[in-house]
């Protein structure tokens, strides 16, 4: 299963962090949030770098994606299908067209999952989050049932209110084969941008165990 940390934003805590057994690495591009990466520490190479961002303009997130050397870029707004085929294009057009994309849905009962599908050409895999009233995660899990009445065809990353008691039963939506990975966030954190490095690897340990 795939781990990815968001909401990164200390060097201190980014560097710990990146001793742990992860995949990805999310990094918040949107001013407004009080997880806002202003310059992303270097990672190990084992470690995927992703960038999030919230209905920016595409020449603002190419420039990010050079200058800090992201890897994947997540897209947590209103972007639509043509959108990200445009993103997608602008970086093939400088160079950078192995960048994975992201798209986020954000999910409270079935009826969100409609038009998911419409980005099936267009994007790299699927995050789902929890819908709320603003931007950005709530903190809150969605029906996770609801999943086993879906059929993606992209990897899907499960985010939303998953904690450290979850690991159990996010290791058996990925057995199921219903999700590829979970991104993790609020619920590991002192304060918003600080991860506790300690309940982030007691949860990594138990992922493993119950895979």
């Amino acid at each position: 299963m795939k781990v990815k940390v968001c909401g990164m934003k200390h060097p201190e805590n980014i560097k710990a962090l990146a001793e742990s057994d992860i995949d990805y690495m999310g990094f918040i591009f949107y001013k407004k949030s009080p997880r806002f990466a202003e310059t992303p520490e270097e990672l190990p190479g084992r470690i995927q770098k992703v960038g999030v961002f919230v209905n920016e303009d595409i020449a603002l997130i190419v420039e990010k994606v050079n200058q800090f050397g992201l890897q994947v870029i997540q897209l947590h707004g209103d972007e639509t299908p043509d959108f990200c085929l445009e993103l997608k294009t602008a970086l093939e057009n400088t160079g950078q067209a192995e960048i994975d994309l992201w798209k986020v849905f954000s999910i409270k009962s079935a009826s969100d999952f409609k038009g998911v599908e419409a980005y099936c050409s267009a994007v790299d895999g699927y995050l789902l989050d929890t819908k709320g009233q603003y931007r950005g995660g709530t903190g809150q899990k969605f029906d996770w049932q609801l999943l086993k009445q879906q059929n993606f065809s992209k990897p899907v990353m499960l985010s939303g209110g998953i904690g450290p008691v979850d690991a159990e039963q996010v290791s058996q939506l990925y057995k199921d084969g219903l999700i590829a990975g979970v991104d993790v966030n609020s619920g590991f954190e002192d304060e918003p941008g600080l991860k506790n490095t300690n309940l982030i690897h007691e949860f990594l340990q138990n992922l493993r165990t119950y895979e």
